[in-house]
């Protein structure tokens, strides 16, 4: 149970990371970006490895935790953190 939860929070960091860098990018932010990248490779090494440490075990099990986190994780991403564009848009447009 211990690797399940270990995959599935590294996958949802993950994804977090990967809309934050996409956001940061957008918003032209270098140093947040490099160092939202460092993140995203320690955190994808981390999840890979354990999850397919799983797998060679013949341990199926760790594919809907790795699945899961990723869609936790984006949608924590994309629902929970501020959306500057969207708040812009809003103000524009005065929906």
């Amino acid at each position: 149970m211990k690797y399940y939860l270990i995959v599935f929070i590294f996958q949802v960091l993950f994804n977090i990371f990967k809309v934050l860098e996409i956001k940061y990018t957008f918003e032209d932010r270098l140093l947040p970006l490099m160092t939202n990248s460092i993140w995203i490779n320690l955190v994808s090494l981390a999840s890979v490895y354990y999850s397919l440490d799983r797998l060679f075990e013949g341990d199926f099990w760790v594919i809907p935790f790795y699945i899961g986190g990723s869609i936790v994780g984006k949608w924590i991403a994309l629902r929970k953190m501020e959306n500057i564009r969207s708040k812009i848009f809003k103000f524009i447009f005065r929906e």
